[in-house]
C-alpha cells in the first residue's frame, strides 16, 4: 500500500511551475509601449495645443464685444474723446484699467524680461508702465479720436488710420492679434523675421510692423480679431495680405499677388503657405 505522503509528493512534482517572463518577452513589451507613446504623445500635444488656440479665440471674443461696445457708443471708434493719448502702450493700459478682460494667450503668459518684447511663447512686458503685460496686441491703425500736439510721425499715422469701424474693407482690418509686442503698424514693405524669435532676441530690430505679429504662436498662425469682430487664425505669410490701414496694399512686395519669390522668405517660413 502507497504511503499518503508519496501520493502527495508525486503531485507536486507533477505540478507546472510558473515561469517568469524571458528576456526578449520583456523587450517586446517595452517596444511597445515605447511605439505606443511616439504615436500618441505628438496627438496629446496636438489636442493640448487646440485646446489653447481656442481659448486664444476666445479671449479675443470678448475683446471683440468690448470693442464693438465702445465703437457704439463712440461714433465708430475705440476709444472715449476725453481718453485719447497718442502712445498705444497708454492705450493698451486704458483698456487693461478699464476691463478686467484676458490679456494672455494661454500658449504665452509667462513674462518676458523688461527688454519689453516678447515672442512666441512669452508675453511682451513695458518697463515705463507697471505691471503692464500681455499676449496680444493692436493694430496701431485702429479708429480713435485725435487731439493735441502731435509729431510728424504721429501725423502720419492719423492719415493713414481707420476713420471708423463701419467702414469698407474691416472684414480684413485686424483690431487685436497676438503679438510681441502692445501694438504694431505694418506697412506692406516690412521685411519679415529671419528667426521665429527675433521679436525676443533683438527688441531693437523689432520696429512695431509685421514682425511683432509673425510669431508661430499656434504653429504656422497667429489669432486675430477683426474690425467686423470676427475672429479666426492667419496664416504668417497671410499678414501681408491683411487691410491694416485703408492705404495698406494688400498685393504687396511679400504677397503671392506680388510675385514674392519663395527663397525671398526667411529659411523658416519658406515651407508656410503662401497667400
Amino acid at each position: 500500500m502507497t504511503d499518503s505522503r508519496t501520493h502527495r509528493g508525486l503531485h507536486l512534482r507533477g505540478r507546472t511551475r510558473p515561469t517568469a517572463f524571458t528576456l526578449i518577452e520583456l523587450l517586446v513589451v517595452i517596444a511597445v509601449i515605447a511605439v505606443l507613446m511616439a504615436i500618441l504623445l505628438p496627438v496629446i500635444r496636438r489636442v493640448r495645443e487646440q485646446g489653447r488656440a481656442t481659448v486664444c479665440q476666445a479671449n479675443l471674443h470678448q475683446w471683440g464685444v468690448l470693442f464693438a461696445t465702445l465703437a457704439q457708443t463712440n461714433d465708430g471708434r475705440l476709444r472715449d474723446r476725453d481718453a485719447w493719448d497718442h502712445c498705444r502702450t497708454q492705450q493698451f493700459a486704458y483698456y487693461l484699467d478699464h476691463f478686467d478682460f484676458e490679456v494672455f494667450c494661454p500658449s504665452a503668459k509667462r513674462k518676458v524680461s523688461p527688454t519689453g518684447a516678447g515672442s512666441a511663447y512669452l508675453a511682451w512686458y513695458c518697463p515705463n508702465h507697471p505691471y503692464r503685460a500681455g499676449s496680444y496686441g493692436v493694430n496701431g491703425y485702429t479708429p480713435a479720436y485725435d487731439g493735441g500736439e502731435m509729431t510728424w510721425s504721429q501725423q502720419q499715422s492719423v492719415k493713414q488710420r481707420w476713420a471708423s469701424v463701419y467702414g469698407k474693407g474691416i472684414s480684413q482690418a485686424p483690431v487685436m492679434l497676438d503679438c510681441a509686442l502692445w501694438a504694431g503698424y505694418p506697412q506692406q514693405t516690412d521685411a519679415p523675421p529671419q528667426t521665429p524669435d527675433e521679436a525676443a532676441t533683438s527688441p531693437s530690430t523689432n520696429d512695431g510692423g509685421v514682425r511683432s505679429f509673425c510669431i508661430p504662436r499656434h504653429g504656422p498662425f497667429v489669432n486675430c480679431l477683426f474690425m467686423d469682430w470676427s475672429v479666426r487664425k492667419v496664416g504668417l505669410k497671410e499678414l501681408w495680405t491683411l487691410k491694416w490701414h485703408p492705404e495698406f496694399n494688400t498685393r504687396g512686395p511679400w504677397t503671392r499677388a506680388g510675385n514674392v519669390a519663395t527663397d525671398r522668405w526667411p529659411q523658416w517660413m519658406r515651407p508656410l503657405k503662401e497667400y
